[in-house]
């Protein structure tokens, strides 16, 4: 689970607000620009200085050379009187020019200042900075890349600008080390899966005698960037961590998302197309559990999807997706995937209060036998959101999720299966899901807050599906988390949950887990 670290009054994962930005990232490449021909200029500056001083120097060598001729002829004694010695006359010096070969014409070095003065016409006021003081040691040359960075006003902290291109990126992350032991059978050490209970036979390779894992698998590195164009701003963000098999303690390298997104491109909406979190789901009302998989019902899946967002207001948000019909999981059946999952979001933000209702639609389509394809409508609903404690009771605040439908188990964490295949029939059928949980977040100091959270899923099980299949999982959790800084964060939780299956199979598992992060 993502946990939040900078604002108390915010969720604990960021959600990406679109904010259409100025063209000042620009200013970065023009002022290059300008940068390179003040230093051209300055060059030919010189150039010239040396050819006049060059010239003087041969002016008055020359005249030294003529005085010394005139002096020869006034004292060349008689033609019969004995020749006298002739002194040595030196030769002008002519000291080169140490940097440059070729002279240097003073019209070109006049229309080199007018194209200077064109390039500063196109940078807004302000946004230069101070002029350079030649040979003051105080101001360095404005060449060097910090301070063209630094002299590039931007909407967007912590980001720098990609020399040479109008584009803006931020690279961010954190390395996370968690600790945990269990006692008893669960088959996800890297995460605390309450579906992943063993119920029977278990044993002591599962956990059952107890056992420690220490993961670094949560560590994630982020890289996002922003370009302006006509008026529009196309996003990009590529994260990655280490978490693809959470069954095992080595670190896999796992893709997360990968996206781009245009903003103001369709009806007045923003498109997002590639991986990021199903459309289905509102990550502001995450829980800042340090589990990374937090409570059993949080819809929180990634996938491929074509994203249609609006903000009508302020306050209002609509979102249409076509979600890829990935990671389906049917009892006793293959997924054939035909159609995307469609689904629709409406999203509300005022100071207090975030909510957001959203509907899915699935086509569930497997094959329970070689020959045959059989198939199913699933659907969902999810009410959810964060509600921001008054008077004396802030900056606390809760959050709560609530679900139900047909065929839409697989979104959440606990992913219990979304459909079953009636051998007798053949036939492929929905199973009703329910899905909730509470949080509450308190803070004890500006540094220090506790997050209590509850969590069930339960289904209803079909007549023909077998005795072992996912009947109800119940989470609970309680964490006490410092973050002396921004960048650190560390503290310790403790996680009960419970799995029951169809035939009343039962297994429970208590998890004390201690969490690093630091981050950058």
């Amino acid at each position: 689970m993502e946990i939040q670290t900078q604002s108390p009054a915010l969720p604990a994962v960021l959600v990406v607000f679109i904010q259409i930005i100025s063209s000042t990232p620009a200013n970065a490449q023009v002022y290059v620009e300008a940068d390179q021909l003040m230093k051209v200029i300055e060059a030919q500056q010189r150039q010239l200085e040396a050819q006049e001083a060059q010239i003087r120097q041969q002016k008055a060598d020359l005249e030294a050379l003529r005085q010394q001729v005139e002096e020869l002829r006034r004292t060349r004694p008689p033609e019969n009187s004995p020749a006298a010695p002739v002194p040595a006359v030196p030769m002008p010096s002519v000291p080169p020019s140490r940097e440059y070969s070729e002279p240097v014409n003073g019209v070109a070095l006049d229309d080199l200042r007018d194209q200077l003065e064109l390039i500063r016409k196109d940078i807004p006021p302000g946004s230069l900075p101070p002029p350079r003081a030649r040979g003051d040691p105080k101001h360095p040359e404005q060449t060097d890349i910090e301070e063209i960075i630094s002299s590039v006003p931007t909407d967007w902290p912590g980001s720098i600008p990609v020399l040479g291109s109008r584009t803006r990126i931020k690279i961010n992350g954190f390395a996370e080390l968690d600790a945990n032991y269990d006692t008893g059978a669960i088959v996800s050490p890297a995460e605390f899966t309450t579906s992943a209970i063993v119920t029977s036979n278990r044993t002591a390779a599962e956990g059952e005698d107890g056992q420690t894992n220490v993961s670094v698998q949560v560590s994630r590195l982020v890289l996002k960037s922003r370009t302006p164009w006509g008026g529009r701003l196309i996003e990009n963000e590529f994260s990655m961590d280490f978490l693809r098999d959470p069954t095992v303690s080595e670190p896999l390298l796992r893709l997360r998302k990968a996206y781009g997104q245009v903003s103001d491109i369709l009806l007045g909406g923003d498109l997002r197309l590639g991986l990021d979190w199903s459309t289905f789901s509102n990550l502001t009302a995450s829980p800042n559990t340090l589990d990374y998989e937090g409570p059993n019902s949080l819809l929180a899946l990634m996938r491929p999807v074509a994203r249609w967002s609006r903000k009508y207001d302020p306050t209002l948000t609509l979102q249409v997706s076509l979600d890829a019909p990935t990671d389906r999981v049917f009892q006793n059946a293959l997924e054939v995937s035909r159609w995307p999952d469609f689904v629709v979001a409406v999203i509300s933000q005022t100071d207090r209060i975030n909510f957001q209702g959203s509907f899915i639609l699935r086509d569930l389509r497997g094959s329970g036998e070689p020959q045959s394809a059989v198939s199913d409508t699933g659907w969902g609903i999810n009410l959810s959101g964060v509600i921001d404690m008054p008077g004396r009771l802030a900056p606390d605040f809760a959050s709560y999720s609530f679900s139900y439908g047909y065929g839409y188990g697989s979104l959440l964490d606990d992913e219990p299966p979304d459909a079953s295949y009636d051998f007798v029939n053949n036939r492929l059928e929905a199973i009703p899901t329910l899905g909730w949980y509470l949080a509450y977040q308190h803070w004890w100091s500006p540094c220090l807050y506790t997050v209590a959270t509850y969590g069930l899923v339960h289904q209803d099980n079909l007549d023909f599906q077998p005795g072992s299949s996912f009947y109800q999982t119940q989470y609970s959790s309680i964490n006490l988390t410092w973050t002396p800084t921004p960048h650190w964060l560390f503290g310790v939780e403790a996680l009960y949950g419970t799995r029951e299956d169809k035939d009343g199979a039962y297994g429970s598992v208590w998890r004390t887990q201690f969490t690093s992060r630091i981050s950058f």
